[in-house]
């Protein structure tokens, strides 16, 4: 696919025609066809050509016309008959004169390879949606069951096509992912301009047309399919990532679980708001499926369902489980081992970090290790010819164990998830001469990171320092910074050495891990000192850490304590203990001072709602009381966010009212309390007179504003400040190591408001105060 530009010819008006009329179809008539559907009306109609749905989305995105006016015309004949449409709605003499002009302009030199076109006009198939079987029309895409993942996919894509973001489907090979963000996007940025670079080497280009796209009144998604793909060399900077969101640009990505597990820190995966996207379906979404079995009949949902105990639905769909089956039984005499032999080196080779398509001379030097026995001849391997064959036709027109790819061939990836959920990574995954081959094969820069991570994966340091050190060697600041990461669990010295050569570059990313590699050598002082380096160089989570609320300690007593004569205890009892357990706790004067700092800070962060609304906030120009004193991760969060946080002040202070302690119910009203014990303290310390107004009254206490007391009794734990630790960030993800062995929970941001138990639910009903 190219990019086509839309000038005044004959062409880019026949374009503009081509997605004017599938508009129009979708608007005037019963159903909205698809270009599958489309293409398969052409071919039942025996009198006109058969018009390719290829063909159709080509037209579409400008790259050809028709050949003649008869496949033109077919193409109109069925339009109207998938639409419902009556025969001559598209007149057929002004489309015969345009295409007379079309076929008379010059085509245009595509001016790059990122494809551009109107989210609403982008077929699911060309943006990698698995194919399904097809079904009696000949559609490839089976109707989409909505997930119980799509509210929040889409609100989070609403509020990033207001503002700029990013968002980022994770799940398991065929899980849907890629699906659930496709309907998501054409459901809410329909009119959005989609850009699609084909991967990293063209991800500039995309970066700068989107960027120069909205200052001409235009939004944009940037759309990163396997986003792993587009990560590592030439990705997305920091500069990139501000610059796309100052633009208002959606980047709206997929990647399967493993891969994300296994990457070092990322600038573009630490602000993507994150969702994932489960291979299994809930009872709720089976509920659903049946519900389209029974007004549908798709004998493809029905196999689909008749296996959800053991795959998903869109796997099944994809013929996921059956290619894997039919692999793990074709090496048999009879069979055909030599071609699963070419497909598990292709499975290992992808495991390697080779991700591009594999020549098939690569995988013929290699595929003969993958036959069974010692004496390969024995089980009667077919021709190669015939293993191809084999190998690359489709089951049940839905898809390949090798697809064919530019120059070579590429592993269904299915295949490479059904492995490791057989085979864990590991040293002894792969074997030595796979290694050998894969960096041999890196002929471009990006493919050296590629296998530096599986490595990584694999806890192989010697394929690491040979993928990575040849370019950091070169002055390459990002394999320095790589190798920093992804040495560190083998040799702390030699981390610590790449990470000061990027330091000394001038990357500021680099100086915030290297905070993270003394913190973990438990070397803090040290921690501290590279951490405010990268504050002051504006890192934004090293920002954060500065920006944590620790209460002022209590001010001194002004008097000794007056023994009370009626107590037990006054005259030297010391093994006398009958102290009131009621008497335990903050004074009134402290609950007071600290009910005033809830209502102030409601007050503060209602304020700063109708004053910035969804925009996002930092420490720098947009730096807004209450929310930039949050955790980096609930900084671009929206409106409907940001109310709820401020009613957890209001509903802490409404607790003190009630002559009740104010113990949170939600993680949300937890940093409610963080934020408040600071403001009080900070009040208690700095203006005197304006506490003395909130305490009129309250008689004076020998304890009072002891706010570390305050948080031993007002919460269980203090997990929610990990948040602002540079070398915990992602500890919100459940998979996380600290988080897993800290056993932190509801840390996502989406997650701040759920209770933490059920009992403890608030009235739904409260209202907010404005």
């Amino acid at each position: 696919m190219a990019q086509t530009t839309s000038g005044p010819g004959g062409r880019a008006e026949f374009q503009r025609e081509i997605r004017t009329a599938l508009d129009t179809a979708a608007q005037e008539g019963t159903r909205r066809p698809t270009q599958a559907q489309i293409a398969a009306a052409t071919a039942r109609e025996q009198k006109l050509p058969t018009v390719s749905r290829s063909a159709i989305s080509a037209w579409q995105k400008g790259d050809r016309v028709p050949a003649s006016w008869a496949v033109l015309a077919s193409f109109l004949t069925a339009l109207e008959r998938t639409a419902s449409l009556p025969p001559g709605r598209f007149d057929r003499d002004h489309w015969r004169q345009l295409h007379v002009r079309a076929q008379a302009d010059t085509p245009s030199v595509p001016t790059s390879g990122v494809v551009t076109l109107r989210v609403s006009h982008a077929d699911p198939l060309e943006l990698m949606v698995h194919r399904a079987r097809t079904d009696d029309e000949g559609n490839a895409v089976p109707p989409y069951i909505p997930r119980d993942i799509d509210p929040p996919v889409r609100d989070a894509l609403h509020r990033a096509g207001e503002s700029g973001g990013v968002v980022l489907l994770v799940g398991d090979s065929t899980a849907g992912k890629t699906r659930c963000a496709y309907e998501a996007m054409t459901a809410v940025l329909p009119d959005h301009l989609l850009v699609l670079p084909r991967d990293v080497t063209e991800l500039p280009e995309a970066v700068a047309l989107a960027v120069r796209t909205s200052g001409a009144d235009e939004r944009c998604v940037l759309w990163l399919n396997d986003m792993e793909r587009y990560l590592g060399p030439g990705s997305l900077s920091l500069h990139d990532i501000r610059a796309l969101r100052r633009a208002g640009t959606v980047v709206l990505g997929t990647m399967r679980s493993r891969i994300r597990k296994d990457l070092p820190d990322d600038e573009l995966l630490r602000i993507a708001e994150t969702f994932e996207v489960p291979r299994l379906w809930s009872p709720d979404e089976l509920d659903r499926a049946r519900t389209e079995l029974g007004a549908r009949g798709d004998h493809r949902l029905r196999l689909a369902l008749s296996q959800a105990a053991d795959f998903g639905i869109a796997e099944t769909l994809a013929t996921g489980p059956q290619l894997w089956q039919e692999l793990s039984r074709a090496s048999v005499v009879g069979g055909n081992p030599r071609g699963a032999a070419l497909v598990r080196a292709a499975i290992d080779l992808a495991l390697a970090g080779l991700d591009d398509a594999l020549p098939i001379d690569l995988l013929t030097e290699l595929h003969e290790d993958y036959l069974p026995g010692r004496n390969k001849q024995l089980i009667g391997p077919e021709p190669l010819e015939a293993a191809l064959v084999w190998a690359t036709s489709p089951r049940d027109a839905v898809t390949r164990l090798l697809i064919p790819e530019a120059d070579g061939f590429r592993a269904f990836e299915y295949l490479l998830d059904a492995h490791l959920r057989e085979k864990k990574p590991g040293p002894g995954l792969l074997p030595e001469r796979i290694w050998e081959a894969a960096l041999a094969a890196c002929s471009k820069r990006h493919h050296r990171f590629s296998v530096a991570i599986a490595a990584h994966a694999n806890t192989r340091l010697d394929v690491i320092l040979r993928a990575l050190t040849p370019l950091a060697e070169g002055a390459d600041v990002e394999a320095m910074r790589a190798l920093g990461l992804l040495t560190e669990g083998h040799d702390r010295k030699l981390a610590a050495g790449w990470l000061q050569r990027a330091v000394d570059a001038g990357d500021v990313l680099s100086l915030r891990l290297m905070g993270n590699h003394h913190f973990r050598g438990r070397s803090h002082d040290a921690a501290n000192d590279w951490y405010r380096r990268a504050a002051e160089a504006g890192d934004e989570i090293s920002q954060s850490y500065f920006n944590e609320p620790r209460p002022l300690p209590p001010p001194p007593p002004s008097a000794p304590p007056t023994p009370d004569p009626a107590k037990p205890g006054a005259e030297g009892d010391e093994f006398e203990d009958d102290e009131d357990e009621g008497d335990y706790g903050p004074t009134p004067r402290t609950l007071r001072l600290l009910e005033a700092a809830f209502e102030i800070l409601a007050d503060r962060a209602y304020d700063a709602i109708e004053m910035i609304g969804d925009s996002r906030v930092d420490l720098g120009p947009n730096h807004v009381s209450v929310f930039s004193d949050l955790p980096v991760l609930t900084w671009g969060a929206n409106t409907e966010w940001r109310r709820l946080m401020a009613r957890c002040f209001d509903d802490l202070a409404d607790d003190i009212a009630a002559d009740k302690w104010p113990q949170p119910t939600c993680t949300g009203e937890e940093m409610a309390v963080h934020l408040a014990l600071a403001e009080a303290s900070y009040m208690a310390e700095d203006e005197p007179e304006l506490v003395a107004e909130f305490v009129k009254g309250v008689p004076a206490e020998q304890n009072d504003y002891d706010w570390g007391l305050c948080l031993d009794v007002f919460l269980e734990d203090t997990d929610v400040l990990f948040l602002y630790e540079p070398w915990a960030q992602g500890v919100e993800d459940p998979d996380h190591t600290v988080g897993r062995m800290l056993g932190v929970a509801n840390l996502e941001a989406e997650d701040w408001f759920t209770p933490f138990r059920e009992e403890e639910t608030r009235d739904p009903e409260r209202g907010f105060r404005r």
